[in-house]
């Protein structure tokens, strides 16, 4: 992963945040769940964040071979 490239895609999210899909992850959450991907093919990864008031805040980051992230296992049970 090049991280020059990693950090010049987060930064994109400044301009147009809510252009992004909602991640599979959103289901668990009341607040919104977006994600950009960064990548091609197996070294795709997902940046799972959340917008508030147009600034959108970084949860997390995950190579697309891991399994999900599970935010609440009481929902997903």
């Amino acid at each position: 992963m090049c991280i020059n490239g990693l950090i010049d895609t987060i930064e994109s999210l400044n301009k147009s945040p809510k252009r992004c899909s909602l991640a599979l992850e959103n289901e668990d959450l009341l607040e919104e769940i977006r994600q950009l991907l960064y990548g091609k093919g197996r070294k795709t990864y997902p940046i799972l964040f959340t917008v508030s008031e147009q600034v959108a805040y970084v949860l997390h980051i995950r190579h697309s071979a891991r399994q999900l992230l599970i935010l609440n296992p009481a929902v997903s049970a």
